[in-house]
């Protein structure tokens, strides 16, 4: 288990009893919480931790399973001290269905009700009643007329796919604030509302997939997920060197995509692997740039467990020949002087959680 308790939060010698948010990440390989408190306008860090998750965790709907789930997050909140029962919680993108639709014309904010669920039954491949049906209008015309338009992100999440969220948080003793999705919580941490931020594709490395999405003005236009994710590296080094997947593991996060090292053997099992994830997100920024020509993609930031791969950031700037970074979703938060270093080892990890508990409602 890594944790970082940070001390009560205060301004000089007065206890501010202010309102705790609390973001859970429950992940398939690991459960990270993050607390945050706001000061005005400044959010600061009250603490943190990261526990592995038992397998099959969350990916099971057996009982058992999620009572052990249950039970390692009150692990994990216990031993970093946080008492909050409500988070807020994120839904991975493979479980939801995410569009912007973009051809409609102006609409009111009846009208869109009726016409975003049209839309919808176009790309939910399940009975709409089986869904929780959410919309964020982007932009809307101010009045009817020939050009008018309004664009609209609908995000559709399976209600089995949710409950199970609120079982396993009710088993732990907790309430569901809000259920978002990853790809959401991760565009607030790492660019926020900042309209003047370039236009960015964020490429959300996780265990089993892939999620990009394309950000301009802190708001999301274009999405995408692939099943391809930092367990596919790793298999593709069991496959090359017979190694087990723990040792494979090792391997990936020591030498990376860096090709001079060990004769550049293992730049080469996982090359292949990382060449499908940089060829999707190539085509999520032709997508984008199709759509807003005017509007071009200036970075990408990568974030995820897998984000420190040695190597990555510079391989992939050289695919997509544009600036790439590593995700910093700590960069707007005040915190300790001496838990920056440690913040830094593990913060693209951070992005989902970091996000969830930025989230105000």
């Amino acid at each position: 288990m890594y944790l970082l308790p940070i001390s009560p939060y205060d301004t000089g010698s007065a206890v501010i009893m202010a309102k705790i948010n609390v973001g859970l990440d429950i992940g398939f390989s690991s459960i990270k919480a993050v607390s945050l408190v706001k000061d005005k306008d400044k959010y600061k860090l009250v603490s943190l931790g990261s526990i592995p998750s038992p397998q099959p965790g969350i990916a099971s709907d057996m009982d058992e399973d999620l009572e052990a789930l249950a039970v390692t997050i009150k692990k994990l909140l216990t031993a970093a001290n946080i008492e909050q029962k409500e988070v807020v919680v994120a839904l991975p993108e493979s479980k939801v269905f995410t569009r912007v639709i973009d051809d409609l014309p102006y609409l009111t904010d009846a009208e869109l009700a009726s016409a975003i669920r049209y839309a919808a039954e176009e790309f939910i491949p399940m009975p709409l009643s089986d869904v929780n049906l959410n919309w964020q209008v982007l932009v809307r015309s101010e009045a009817r007329g020939k050009n008018a338009k309004t664009v609209v992100l609908v995000i559709a999440s399976p209600k089995n796919a949710a409950l199970k969220y609120i079982k396993t948080l009710d088993k732990a003793g907790l309430r569901a604030k809000v259920l978002e999705t990853e790809i959401l919580a991760v565009t607030r941490s790492l660019v926020g509302n900042d309209p003047f931020s370039p236009s960015t594709l964020i490429m959300q490395l996780g265990v089993t997939t892939t999620d990009f999405a394309a950000v301009s003005k802190g708001l999301i236009w274009l999405t995408r997920s692939i099943s391809t994710g930092g367990i596919a590296l790793t298999r593709s080094l069991v496959q090359r060197f017979n190694f087990e997947m723990n040792q494979a593991e090792q391997y990936k996060k020591i030498y990376g995509i860096v090709e001079d090292q060990l004769e550049g053997k293992v730049f080469e099992a996982l090359k292949p692997i990382i060449d499908i994830i940089a060829g999707e997100g190539r085509r999520v920024i032709q997508a984008f740039e199709t759509k807003y020509p005017l509007n071009p993609i200036k970075r990408v930031v990568v974030s995820g467990g897998g984000a420190k791969m040695p190597g990555l950031v510079v391989y992939l700037a050289n695919i997509f020949g544009l600036e790439v970074q590593e995700a910093d979703p700590w960069y707007s938060i005040e915190k300790e002087k001496d838990s920056v270093s440690k913040l830094a080892q593990e913060a693209s990890s951070y992005s989902v959680a970091v996000g969830l508990a930025l989230r105000e409602d």
